[in-house]
């Protein structure tokens, strides 16, 4: 029996494959095949699925030139070569002639002003794509040239690339310095020359100086319409409970009506893992800091109002119990003070293990009404923290 990874993947595969046939087949029973453009692409690089030491890059090898077999560098979720770089197939019958293949250089934003070009309306002046239509049909047909892109420029959470000709920048981290490749000589991105072309970098700097512009939320945290689509499906206001293999006990906890969480972090309330999450006693339920829209990185902390100066013994720990990872921790501090926001040395330190069950860090009685706890590392190494519950030892 396959494994449920390789059966994933093989169900995506067949899902694309039947229902891209199908609005091909729709098309043609309209009988608008003949005068219909569609382009068909991916939406980021490849991944590495099903790696083995023997094909480290995963078994399809889907960040390798087939032809060469050279390779690109990273993969999805990341702004190198492999996770940019797509191919597109556009068929346009009459127009366009089948099997011919193009180098030209393109990104999504082009094709707005593609298909208002070719349907006769007008791109808004503050469109950043370009047509691409004398690519498609030639420049005698279009009566112009192929126009190109000055520099290409991306973002990804904290990440920043700059394309501009053969010349490819990566800066991989908010504070990370820039590395620079020639992609003509080096299309695996292995060699940095930054160093050898400090022209070519302040125009690169030049460029992410001009295109950045600070992130706006907007709706996109707003989860009114989220909430709606959740009513829809589950015939209610919240979701099913998932289950979790390991229960969450209050046998030793120091139990106050008044417990609550008076400062965190951050937390990512777009997905409703607020920090109360760890104090309401479902395991179902969690507290991860923010990602969206830019990710927030260690240290992270959340401080627990006790509601009353108590005897403390240490804490309680679950990991999210769901199928991730993301977030769980790892190197951990524990404070204790009487004052909400003055904590001394704290009074123990710990790493956790990976492990969905719950762990209990005890330390030395000590008195005190507020807790800190402060997250140094996740267990694989992200920069994340996610708490199922949390708890305090003591009475």
């Amino acid at each position: 029996e396959w494994p449920e990874q390789a059966r994933r993947y093989a169900a995506m595969v067949g899902m694309i494959d039947r229902q891209v046939g199908q609005v091909l087949d729709l098309l043609k029973e309209l009988k608008l095949d003949d005068n219909t453009i569609v382009f068909f692409c991916g939406d980021n690089g490849g991944n590495n699925y099903f790696k083995t030491p023997n094909h480290p890059r995963g078994i399809h090898s889907a960040n390798k030139n087939p032809e060469t077999g050279v390779e690109f560098r990273g993969g999805k979720g990341n702004l190198y070569e492999g996770g940019l770089r797509i191919p597109m197939a556009i068929r346009w019958p009459g127009k366009i002639k089948p099997g011919r293949v193009s180098d030209h250089l393109w990104y999504f934003p082009d094709v707005m002003p593609t298909l208002a070009e070719i349907t006769g309306a007008k791109a808004e002046e503050d469109t950043d794509g370009i047509s691409i239509v004398p690519e498609l049909i030639g420049a005698k047909a279009a009566g112009r040239k192929q126009e190109k892109h000055k520099y290409l420029y991306w973002e990804l959470g904290q990440h920043t690339a700059i394309r501009m000709g053969d010349w490819k920048a990566v800066r991989p981290g908010g504070k990370s310095d820039w590395q620079l490749f020639n992609l003509k000589k080096d299309i695996s991105e292995a060699h940095d020359v930054a160093a050898d072309n400090p022209k070519v970098m302040n125009q690169i700097k030049a460029i992410a100086e001009e295109a950045h512009e600070p992130s706006v939320e907007g709706t996109f945290a707003d989860t009114t319409n989220h909430e709606k689509d959740r009513a829809a499906k589950y015939g209610g206001t919240r979701p099913p409970k998932r289950g979790s293999k390991f229960k969450w006990h209050a046998k030793g906890l120091i139990i106050n009506k008044d417990l609550k969480v008076v400062s965190f972090s951050s937390e990512n309330a777009s997905n409703r893992k607020f920090a109360a999450n760890v104090i309401d006693g479902n395991p179902g339920t969690i507290w991860h800091t923010q990602f969206v829209p830019a990710i927030k990185k260690h240290p992270h902390e959340l401080v627990i109002d006790l509601g009353k100066e108590s005897i403390i013994r240490g804490f309680r720990y679950m990991s999210r119990q769901d199928n991730g990872w993301n977030g769980a921790l790892k190197d951990v501090e524990f404070s204790v003070s009487n004052d909400p926001k003055e904590f001394g040395e704290p009074v123990l330190k710990a790493t956790l293990r990976k492990t969905r069950s719950v762990q209990d860090i005890k330390c030395e009685p000590i008195k005190g009404r507020y807790v800190r706890l402060r997250a140094l590392s996740e267990v694989n190494n992200g920069p994340w923290a996610s708490v199922a519950e949390f708890g305090v030892l003591g009475k």
